[in-house]
């Protein structure tokens, strides 16, 4: 994987929104709610990889084989 890390986003929550990742954050053990809703996009993105491709398998970076375009 690439050691890039992505912009961080601000993202406004309803106190019912952050009530259910602060929810899922504390079953998950996770250090703060930004970690809980990490882990519920990396969740579903794998599960709708599996449902596309009917493998267990997580996000793979995509190299272009050496070939110059």
């Amino acid at each position: 994987m690439s050691d890039e890390k992505m912009t961080p986003q601000q993202i406004d929550l309803t106190d019912a929104e952050h009530a259910v990742f602060d929810r899922v954050r504390r079953e998950h053990g996770l250090a703060s709610v930004a970690e809980a809703i990490e882990w519920l996009v990396r969740t579903r993105l794998r599960k709708g990889i599996e449902q596309i491709t009917g493998r267990r398998r997580g996000p793979r970076l995509v190299s272009s084989g050496g070939k110059p375009q």
